[in-house]
């Protein structure tokens, strides 16, 4: 019996062990579960973070990479939301790349999740996405469908940047089908909403698209204000693909109206940042400006190239609104050019895609995808007036529900104070009338606190008046310090486009640097230069005044100089400032008796022969400085200037020949520098100047500019610049 009872204890301890040996196991795999979990929920995050910011930065790439490693590892953890953020960023990277059939897929897979998790907002942004396809597809019946679905959810959550967004791009499709007023009246509907939130974004796009309508409607003056207001802005933002477009309308309006020259700048800048946007439909709608420049000035050929560059490129993407522009626009060309066969033959191409861009049935779907918002819309607004009626009705009989209580509460309790009151009438005459004499002294002390009131209530309307007159002339000020700095900014954009950039000096002195420092945003000092094979012209100029008036005068000299040497092909540097001088003279009608005008230009300007090292040196109250074999020279100009007050009825300048070497440089300076002022009121001075040059000459020329910058910080510290700045360093 023992030994039963023995073999009966140790089966039991066998079989819980076995259990604690396998509950053991089912713990330590949920813990593991769970723990493989949060690490994938981690990782999930990380890799949304990373592809967030590959796409700001439009690695389109490596951002479509990323997507297809997360979206599995979501699929696993079930992670709805991840998943329809996912198929909308993956959606996208095909719109900005031009893949609309994969983008399409993408976005409705989005949807889907969308809907899934019944999010609104998402759910009118993947429309609103899709909407945008459908456009650069040129269907725009499809696109308006889905953009109206968009905007009918955001105003139902009364989401205002999702409308601002969405009126935007209804503008668009009516400004692609030519209608025009209908598009404006979305795009600054769009603008209110963005100047409520204060939304720069959608401000600066607002801006772009009123601009675009007013240049087809040939209202250039008002296009090319609004397209350098938005501008302004996406350079604040850094947008490049809003910079590209504002610089490619830009560059068209001044195509029309037969400013090539300016035009042609602000068009090849345009291209340059879609280059680097990698966006096909972009680069074709610049090609079509660029052509249509060409066009205008009778390059036939070469407007040809570029129409078929802008012809491949939207037949790549499915942009037929440009591939029909440059079918047009290339049946233009041949005909210009006598080929009425390649003419026809691209002419019936256009009228085809046309066709199919602006059929009837479209045109129908538009209208009806409109008409049938407006009516949803209205129906909303009926069924919230009557649910209002419902609830003002049934609030005015819940009140008059409690105002009959209360009379009755009132009667009843005025029944009860009658009858206590008769009773103790006799007993109580003597204290009315103690009390009522109390009362009419009560009424006299109110008088008085009701006029000394009065007094202080009008006291206090003529503070509050005066305060509202003190606020409206703040905003007054305010608003008018605002246009003028906008001014001015926007003639710092013209002003950049202008002048020559650093980056071409580059083609000809490997070792250079330009300090440029303007006093106020825009310069009257700058430099120029000019190439004609071997020699090189290069020049710094100091102008009369600074901000807008020495902006003015820096235009000036440099439209002036690019004549005389470029179009005149006068090489003697001081000829070019004898015809530089009697120019500037005449277009300030300085000769004239009654002339106010006085301004001048200080020149340094010298002619390099890069294949013998030759220097010729011109100056107008400009200094050259050079340093050969360790030395520093410094040739004086002549002590006159450029324009100006003149006594003598011709004025000549002197030129300075120079032999130098591979291991010498020369300094082209205005007075900016060593006039600036310190703390203690002394200016930095052109002995200092000279042996920071001399001290630092062997370094890179970059090296040098660093130095120069940092010591001109040091030295003027809190005090402000009192001049522009503008210095030119060459290693022959």
């Amino acid at each position: 019996m023992k030994k039963r009872s023995l073999f009966w204890n140790i089966h039991l301890l066998a079989i819980l062990l076995m259990s604690l040996k396998c509950y053991s196991q089912t713990v330590g795999e949920a813990i593991n579960t769970a723990i493989n979990s949060k690490r994938d929920s981690f990782e999930v995050v990380n890799l949304a973070n990373q592809i967030d910011t590959l796409y700001k930065h439009d690695d389109f790439t490596k951002a479509s990479e990323l997507i297809d490693k997360t979206i599995p590892i979501c699929e696993k953890l079930g992670q709805i939301d991840q998943l329809a953020k996912l198929y909308r960023t993956k959606g996208d990277v095909y719109r900005s790349t031009d893949k609309y059939v994969n983008a399409l897929e993408a976005l409705s897979t989005s949807l889907d999740y969308y809907k899934n998790i019944n999010d609104s907002k998402g759910i009118a942004s993947i429309k609103n996405r899709m909407g945008a396809v459908y456009r650069l597809q040129g269907k725009y019946s499809t696109a308006l469908e889905y953009y109206y679905e968009s905007l009918k959810i955001y105003q139902s959550i009364k989401f205002k940047s999702g409308i601002s967004f969405t009126m935007n791009n209804i503008g668009i499709v009516y400004l692609y089908q030519k209608d025009y007023d209908k598009a404006l009246e979305y795009y600054f509907n769009s603008l209110k909403l963005g100047e409520e939130l204060n939304d720069e974004e959608s401000i600066c796009i607002s801006y772009l698209n009123i601009g675009q309508a007013y240049q087809k409607k040939a209202e250039y003056t008002k296009a090319i204000d609004y397209l350098l207001k938005s501008l302004v802005i996406s350079k604040k933002l850094k947008n490049l693909d809003e910079i590209g477009v504002n610089y490619n309308e830009i560059g068209a309006i001044y195509t029309e109206q037969n400013n090539l020259q300016l035009a042609k700048t602000f068009l090849d800048q345009a291209l340059k940042t879609f280059n680097e946007l990698g966006s096909r439909s972009r680069q074709a709608e610049c090609h079509l400006y660029i052509g249509q420049n060409y066009f205008k000035n009778n390059e036939f050929q070469h407007a040809i190239s570029h129409y078929k560059t802008a012809l491949n490129l939207s037949k790549g993407t499915g942009a037929k609104e440009f591939y029909s522009n440059a079918l047009l626009k290339l049946s233009e060309a041949y005909e210009s050019i006598n080929n009425t066969a390649l003419a026809l033959n691209f002419y019936k191409g256009y009228i085809i895609t046309r066709d199919s861009l602006f059929s009837e049935d479209n045109t129908k779907r538009s209208v009806q995808a409109e008409l049938l918002y407006q009516f949803e819309r209205k129906q909303d607004i009926i069924r919230v007036v009557q649910e209002k009626r419902d609830e003002i009705f049934l609030e005015k009989v819940k009140n008059q529900k409690m105002v009959r209580n209360f009379l009755i509460a009132i009667l009843t309790l005025l029944i009860i104070l009658i009858v206590f009151g008769y009773s103790a009438f006799r007993g109580k005459q003597k204290a009315n009338i103690i009390l009522t004499n109390q009362q009419n002294e009560i009424l006299e002390k109110n008088e008085e606190l009701m006029q000394q009131q009065e007094e202080i209530l009008a006291q206090r309307d003529e503070i509050e008046k005066k305060n509202l007159i003190l606020e409206s002339s703040q905003q007054i000020i305010a608003a008018k310090n605002e246009r003028i700095i906008s001014s001015i900014e926007y003639a710092q954009t013209i002003q950049q486009a202008i002048l020559p950039h650093e980056a071409q000096l580059s083609q000809f002195f490997k070792d250079h640097f330009v300090v440029f420092l303007p006093k106020d945003i825009v310069s009257g000092d700058f430099f120029w230069f000019s190439a004609d094979q071997d020699t090189v012209f290069a020049a710094v100029i100091d102008c009369t005044g600074h901000g807008v008036p020495g902006s003015f005068m820096s235009l000036i000299g440099n439209t002036l100089l690019n004549q005389i040497v470029n179009e005149w092909h006068t090489h003697d540097p001081s000829l070019i400032l004898e015809y530089l001088n009697q120019k500037i003279r005449k277009a300030l009608q300085q000769d004239e008796t009654q002339s106010k005008s006085h301004a001048s230009m200080d020149v340094c300007l010298v002619k390099i022969n890069r294949a013998t090292h030759r220097v010729t040196f011109a100056g107008a109250n400009r200094p050259l400085l050079v340093i050969k074999d360790g030395k520093l020279e410094k040739i004086a100009g002549d002590r006159k200037s450029v324009g100006g007050y003149q006594r003598e009825s011709n004025r000549y300048y002197t030129n300075h020949e120079l032999n130098l070497d591979n291991s010498s440089y020369i300094y082209l300076t205005t007075d900016g520098f060593i006039d600036q002022m310190n703390a203690d009121k002394r200016k930095f001075g052109q002995k200092q100047l000279l042996e920071l040059l001399l001290e630092n000459h062997s370094q890179p020329m970059n090296s040098q500019k660093s130095i120069l910058l940092n010591i001109f910080d040091s030295y003027k510290q809190e005090v402000e610049q009192i001049d522009d700045i503008c210095i030119l360093g060459i290693k022959i």
